[in-house]
Order: structure tokens, then C-alpha cells, then sequence
């Protein structure tokens, strides 16, 4: 779940939060690239450096490993001693710690001052990933990450369900789960022994705003979990498990991703899962994907959200480090990106690439990402220290919540009434 010159001489010297960069008089002989590695993200990272060598022969790219699971902390730490690559790998979850930390810069200027970069075709919702509090550029994304509809074809035929459509209502998918789970045995909607993504913001907060609720003030001021519209939207989220029944409990252990398995007959996920689900051989059932379902009054509404790279804060030459992170939207890594099946082009250019939509399937309906991403709603930020949807104190509570609810038999509103004035108490001290 991924290069071209500008104007010679270019230098920028002020541009991060709350402090500068420092630019080097002289082009270093070497720029230093850290990131991740992993079927999703090595393509990428090597397209990055064959495309930055070409442009760049006499620069030598030194390759640094991150680790996924310490990635804040490692970061933050090079961060203070100032050690920090000169790109360094980010996601849509870390955009504003990162900012706010001072490990990435606003690349703004840089953009704009590129006569070959064209920020306008790439999707304006993708982009708000990348903004602070509405402002700037902190991360170059990666692909048109949407959650999307995910379906085991198999199971639904088997069980005699209709096939989910574009015009399909969750009542319609929710409908057609309890017969897949009366006639096959699998469930609908995965969890995970942990709760999984049924405590993913993409997956919880779209049914909050279909009924017409949201979580937080457009002030940031005011936590609005506890609202009637919010806590009707967690009601009919809650009730696929804990009165339709047909989403996977949280202590049921599949055996592996209860999807990949195919013991959940959906799932609600980004792209990137595609090759790894069609590198399978031979594959365990046909399967699919549709936009997001419609609430009642006909509004779709899913998650987004990426992974990407930004300047770092100890960026040698942030003109050099710009040269080299922008590749990841060029149209040929976008493009070859999306062929290898690892996500969808971010570039609204490439939207009626023949060669895209010619893609073999499974899946067949691939440009139901791309539909989909009409439909798509970036992380709430919440102001302060006292975390974000995921991590921290408000990530804590409202996991909390769902626990009480699905697990501990509590009411929507009493768990998650708590979890509201929990945040409210930590927003205001």
C-alpha cells in the first residue's frame, strides 16, 4: 500500500516550520534517501533513484533503511541530532507530527517556483493529506489511495447474494451478508483478533458524516462524538456486529487476514492489497471491487489516506532533495506504479490512460478506485498534544469505546459519550 531540471540556480533558504533550512553553496556529491522497504513501496523507491541518477549522474544516492514499526521515534531522534536524510519517507498519519516536529519542510515554494511541476493535475483531495492546518505541501503522495469495496465473488455466488454494484446501499451489502453468513459460514466485515479496521478511521468516521454527524468542530474547539448525529452513525456502524451479526468478532481468528483467506467475503482497503492478492497461485476465489455503498440518502462517502516522501528538515540541498522526491508524480512512475498493480495514479492526466484501464484483471472493475475517489474524506487533525485518530490519548478512547460496544455489550452512547468528554477534558487542559 507507489524528474525533471527546474530553473538553474534556484535557491531557496526559509521554508519550514517554525525555523529554516540551511542550502548548501555547492551541490553535494551525495543525497541521502531513507525509506521503507516492502513489496509496496520497493518498486517506487527504485524508480525514485533510477529517475533522480539520469537527471543527476555525478550525485550518488545513498539508500537508508527505516523501519515501519519505529518510524516516528527513529525520525524525531535524527530529528534533535540532526542527522536526518535528505528524503525520508512519510504517510498521511505523520504529516502534521512531522511538520510540527520539525523532520519535514514545506515544499511549497519549491513546487511553485518549478516551471516543470504541475501541482494542478494532481487530485485536490489527495493533496489536503499533505497540508497543515490547510496550508503548505509536507509530503509528496504516493498513489490515489481510497478505501474501496473489496468482494469475494465466489462467496456471494455461492450463497446466492446479488453481487454488490455501483448503485448498491449498505442495507443492500448488509442484506446480502447475512445470507453469505446463513448459507456459507463466512462473515462480511473483517476485524481482526484486535479489532482491525473496524477501529480505522476510514472505515468508522464516513458512517458518522453519512448520518450527518462529524467528530470534531470546524474550530477544533468542540469534540462532537456525543452528538445525536454522530452517535446514530456509530449506532448503524456498531449494529453489523453487535445485532446483524455478520462482522467478523474480534476474538475469532481467521488464520491469517480474514479476506486474504476467504473467510470474510469483503473487505474495505486501499489498492496497493491488489498484487498481493493476485500474486495467489492459484487463486483461492474469483474476486472484485465496487465503490463504496450509499447511506440512505444516497451520499458515498470512504477514507483516504497514503504514504509518500518529504524534504527533510536537514535537507544538505532542499533544491537537489526537490529534484529527486518530485519524480514520485512523474506520469512514468505514476503510471508504471498503477501497471504493476501496487495503486492508482494520482495524476488526473493519466485518469483515461488507456493502458490503465486495459489493466487484466482481477480486478475487472478497476476504475472503481478511481470513481471512488470522489467519494473520499482525508483524517480530522486534531489541535494539541493529545494525539490524533491514530495515536495518542484520542486514538486510546475511542478504541475504548469500540471495545466497550462490540465486546462488552456497553450502549453507543454511553461508551462513546465517555470517550467524547475524555478528549473534551485532555482538548481544553
Amino acid at each position: 500500500m507507489f524528474i525533471r531540471k527546474v530553473v538553474a540556480g534556484l535557491m531557496m533558504s526559509a521554508f519550514a516550520i517554525g525555523g529554516s533550512v540551511a542550502v548548501a553553496q555547492d551541490a553535494p556529491k551525495e543525497i541521502r534517501f531513507a525509506s521503507l522497504q516492502g513489496s509496496f513501496v520497493d518498486g517506487v523507491n527504485t524508480m525514485l533513484i533510477e529517475q533522480f541518477e539520469a537527471l543527476h549522474p555525478d550525485v550518488t544516492v545513498k539508500f537508508e533503511v527505516l523501519d515501519g514499526a519505529t518510524l516516528d521515534v527513529t525520525l524525531a531522534a535524527q530529528a534533535a541530532a540532526g542527522s536526518l536524510a535528505d528524503v525520508i519517507f512519510t504517510a498521511d498519519l505523520y504529516v502534521v507530527p512531522f511538520a510540527k516536529g520539525g523532520i519535514s519542510v514545506d515544499m511549497e515554494p519549491l513546487a511553485a517556483a518549478d516551471p516543470d511541476f504541475d501541482i494542478s493535475d494532481v487530485y485536490e483531495n489527495m493533496l489536503d493529506l499533505s497540508k497543515v492546518e490547510g496550508k503548505g505541501l509536507y509530503m509528496i503522495p504516493s498513489s490515489y489511495d481510497v478505501v474501496t469495496m473489496y468482494y469475494n465473488k465466489t462467496l456471494f455466488e455461492q450463497a446466492g447474494a446479488p453481487l454488490p454494484t455501483a448503485e448498491s446501499t449498505w442495507d443492500d451489502v448488509i442484506a446480502s451478508c447475512k445470507t453469505i453468513l446463513e448459507a456459507t459460514g463466512a462473515y462480511c466485515f473483517p476485524a481482526g483478533t484486535n479489532g482491525g479496521t473496524t477501529k480505522w478511521w476510514a472505515t468508522y468516521v464516513p458512517w458518522i458524516k453519512g448520518f450527518g454527524g462529524d467528530i470534531l468542530s470546524e474550530d477544533g474547539t468542540t469534540v462532537l462524538l456525543s452528538s445525536p448525529e454522530s452517535l446514530a452513525g456509530l449506532k448503524a456502524y456498531t449494529d453489523i456486529w453487535t445485532t446483524h451479526g455478520v462482522g467478523q468478532p474480534f476474538d475469532f481468528d481467521a488464520g491469517g487476514d480474514c479476506f486474504m483467506v476467504g473467510k470474510c467475503a469483503l473487505q474495505f482497503t486501499i489498492p496497493g492489497p491488489m498484487a498481493s492478492l493476485r500474486a495467489i497461485d492459484p487463486q483461492p476465489f474469483e474476486w472484485d471491487v465496487e465503490v463504496i455503498p450509499s447511506f440512505a440518502d444516497g451520499t458515498k462517502i470512504t477514507g483516504m489516506g497514503t504514504y509518500g516522501f518529504s524534504i527533510s528538515a536537514n535537507a544538505k540541498d532542499p533544491q537537489l532533495a526537490w529534484d529527486f522526491i518530485k519524480g514520485l508524480l512523474s506520469a512514468e512512475t505514476q503510471k508504471a506504479s498503477t501497471l504493476a498493480y501496487n495503486g492508482m495514479p494520482l495524476l488526473k492526466s493519466l485518469r483515461n490512460d488507456p493502458d490503465i484501464l486495459a489493466l487484466a484483471g482481477p480486478p475487472d472493475n478497476i476504475e472503481a478506485f478511481m470513481n471512488n475517489g470522489a467519494n473520499g474524506i482525508t483524517p480530522t487533525y486534531f489541535p494539541g498534544n493529545c494525539g490524533s485518530l491514530y495515536a495518542g490519548q484520542i486514538n486510546t478512547e475511542i478504541n475504548d469505546a469500540f471495545d466497550a460496544v462490540i465486546v462488552g455489550g456497553s450502549s453507543v452512547e454511553d461508551a462513546f459519550t465517555t470517550a467524547n468528554d475524555n478528549i473534551q477534558s485532555c482538548l481544553e487542559g
